[in-house]
């Protein structure tokens, strides 16, 4: 039995914490998957891995395995990339994971550039808003909003968010300026509905020592970002939302900020990748392309 192949399928069952969905992506039989375990835990005289009806997790010396085999895979991969002459050329399939507003905003215009400079790359995107497991995905790489909370994951900054007040330039012309955040009761206010509990999520206010909460008591609101953008843009009223989001309809003249003094941090846009894999070209190349794009954006 191929012991290295034992030692991927042994990775690959850790890391999916199950046989059956580790045979699954592999496409081999559950027997199968267990004969190289079994085969392992023979070779080396150690039990890897308690198993239950339930769940599996790994003894001790499965986890200095685990440790040393990531290790040693990486190695081969390596070793395999400079004899074949792929660690200079990007190549192959690069399973991409995004979120919808920063896929359509900024990486899906930049895909056919990138693609133009590495044609041996064949890019696979899948779209989401929920959170993924980039392991189970079995995505090489990931677009992540928000704190990146897995130590198994590698994670560069892209972006810092804020949260920002905006409005069409006609609803100002009409309706005047706010200068505090306790103004915004006397203006027609647009609420960001949150999915998952059907709530008027709160604007957070933040200026030196005063914070201020005020959550909008609106005749609109809308779960979907896009939409509260469009009904702002036309002159619905204020908005507030990430200025990721924002930043198009304020290039394009179509909002003004409002109240840039008490803006919040919102979340961080990262590019993250399993730190316990060997860091392909293809996936080099895209973690640089995509760095760079975000590098290039002013910080509003």
């Amino acid at each position: 039995m191929d012991r290295l192949e034992s030692l991927r399928i042994f990775c690959r069952v850790v890391e999916l914490n199950s046989f059956s969905r580790a045979a699954n992506q592999l496409h081999m039989s559950n027997a199968t998957i267990t004969n190289h375990i079994a085969g392992l835990e023979s070779h080396f005289g150690v039990r890897l891995l308690n198993r239950t009806t339930r769940r599996i997790s790994l003894t001790d010396d499965g986890r200095s395995c685990y440790d040393r085999a990531q290790r040693l895979i990486a190695e081969m991969t390596e070793l395999e990339d400079v004899l074949q002459g792929a660690r200079l050329t990007p190549k192959g399939v690069l399973r991409v994971d995004i979120p919808t507003a920063v896929g359509r905003i900024y990486i899906a215009p930049a895909l056919a550039k990138f693609v133009a400079r590495y044609p041996e790359v064949s890019l696979r995107v899948h779209v989401t808003d929920r959170a993924i497991d980039i392991i189970e995905e079995r995505a090489d790489v990931a677009i992540w909003m928000g704190e990146v909370k897995d130590p198994n994951m590698v994670a560069r900054m892209l972006y810092q968010s804020r949260s920002l007040c905006c409005a069409s330039p006609a609803f100002l012309e009409k309706h005047g300026y706010p200068t505090h955040p306790k103004e915004l009761v006397n203006f027609p206010c647009l609420g960001f509905i949150q999915p998952n509990t059907g709530h008027i999520v709160p604007w957070e206010f933040a200026k030196g020592e005063e914070n201020f909460v005020f959550t909008p008591q609106s005749n609109i609101a809308i779960n979907h970002a896009e939409s509260l953008i469009h009904a702002a843009s036309t002159d619905a009223g204020i908005v507030q939302l990430l200025s990721s989001s924002l930043r198009p309809s304020i290039r394009a003249g179509q909002l003004v900020p409002l109240l840039e003094e008490w803006t919040t941090s919102g979340p961080s846009i990262s590019v993250i990748y399993p730190q316990n894999r060997h860091l392909s070209p293809k996936v080099r190349a895209f973690v640089d392309f995509i760095s760079d794009i975000f590098a290039g954006l002013p910080k509003t």
